[in-house]
């Protein structure tokens, strides 16, 4: 596994995958363009070309190889065994000086055989969870916290520290801002933000659970929403998921009194379980559907809830599992190619169901035993996602994206 400050990167939205992944891979490739290079020609393949526009991609390398003009083609036909593959040409007329093809991974993650300097090294020596907690028995330790400061460079601190940091700005600023998200002004699919008006009325509910629902859906919308415009946010694991897990650690900081140092403390163990789905199955919605950037969202979100609360290994393992298990299937359908619906909304339901898995982990892991590990829940989702049509993995080809196709409006 990678280390966690690979797991949260920042990064502008709307995509970890489409957006900071591209971005990165032409900046790596422009940092040895051949001289005499005059423009660079960008072929994206697969989800990448069927949702790059969607995503703004084609903003992110252009922006990257600036002041080069970059001609971007979307080839829809060309099948590659990734879907997420981009090649760059650096070009001198109409003569390649040179050329690079990259895969984005999820996450925000390269792998290059072209170009190693992209590719990142594992440091924790582990497969499974069952692993790990043969490990931490072995060396006497009790939290995930101390386990990964055995593998991490000692400024891991700190990097968690300014992700968290820009977690809760992400959550603030998207609570003061009204407006429509972009859409490439695509009247059809114009939405509004929501965020500020649901806080709104989640201040006013007298309902207590109701406030608890819409406090923390309004945190979610506002991350959410946010990636959606552009702004910047953490990879929580995924841009298209980043408001999930910042939305219960700032409910717990802002409406529970939790303290700062505590819910970054909590990003180890969220990371540990965000980890192990992107070692062992995946975290990109092209290759294993929504389930695997919400689901994994809602686990970390639900394991990080259970670290704050100081409940044991196996109960955050057993929230983990449960975040994930009522996730699969879960397909990854933006309509019109962006990360707008469903995708906004989602990320409140997965808070929502990672407070839920805390609660069953609290109460129900005590006096009932899951026949289903983590590492189970994880093989699992890897199975459905390759089981999945092509259609519900990020290509605006099925589900809510084939049934709307962007002309009945949204929510």
């Amino acid at each position: 596994m990678k280390s966690l400050s690979k797991l949260y990167r920042l990064g502008p939205g709307p995509s970890s995958s489409h957006t900071i992944a591209p971005f990165n891979a032409a900046k790596a490739f422009a940092a040895a363009l051949p001289a005499g290079s005059d423009s660079i020609r960008a072929t994206f393949y697969g989800s990448l070309a069927l949702t790059g526009k969607g995503h703004h991609s084609e903003f992110a390398v252009d922006t990257a190889f600036a002041p080069l003009p970059v001609k971007l083609v979307f080839d829809v036909t060309t099948k590659k065994a990734h879907p997420l593959t981009m090649k760059f040409e650096a070009m001198k007329g109409a003569k390649v000086l040179k050329e690079a093809t990259y895969i984005s991974l999820g996450g925000g993650e390269l792998l290059s055989h072209d170009d190693p300097s992209v590719n990142e090294k594992d440091i924790y020596p582990f497969h499974n969870f069952e692993e790990i907690k043969a490990y931490m028995a072995k060396a006497g330790i009790n939290d995930l916290k101390t386990f990964c400061l055995d593998f991490e460079d000692p400024s891991i601190e700190a990097y968690l520290t300014i992700a968290l940091t820009k977690m809760f700005s992400a959550v603030e600023d998207g609570l003061s801002k009204d407006g429509p998200i972009p859409a490439n002004n695509n009247p059809k699919l114009q939405v509004s933000r929501s965020a500020k008006s649901m806080y709104g009325v989640a201040k006013a509910a007298v309902d207590e659970d109701a406030k608890r629902t819409l406090l923390i859906s309004s945190y979610a919308y506002a991350v959410s929403e946010g990636s959606a415009c552009g702004d910047e946010v953490v990879t929580a694991p995924t841009c298209g998921s980043s408001g999930v897990l910042p939305s219960v650690l700032y409910y717990m900081y802002k409406d529970r009194g939790v303290s700062f140092e505590a819910c970054r403390d909590a990003l180890y163990a969220a990371g540990i379980f965000g980890n192990l789905v992107k070692q062992n199955a995946s975290i990109a919605g092209s290759i294993g559907g929504c389930q695997a950037e919400i689901g994994t969202a809602s686990s970390m979100a639900a394991a990080a809830l259970c670290f704050l609360s100081g409940l044991s290994l196996h109960q955050q393992e057993y929230a983990a599992e449960v975040a994930m298990e009522h996730f699969l299937g879960l397909s990854c359908d933006p309509v019109d190619g962006y990360v707008i619906i469903p995708c906004i909304e989602r990320n409140g339901i997965g808070a929502i169901r990672a407070y839920t898995a805390f609660l069953y982990a609290r109460y129900v892991a005590p006096i009932r035993q899951n026949k289903v590990s983590f590492d189970n829940v994880v093989a699992a989702m890897k199975l459905t996602g390759d089981s999945l049509k092509k259609a519900y993995k990020e290509t605006a080809q099925g589900g809510l994206a084939e049934i709307l196709k962007a002309n009945q409006g949204g929510k």
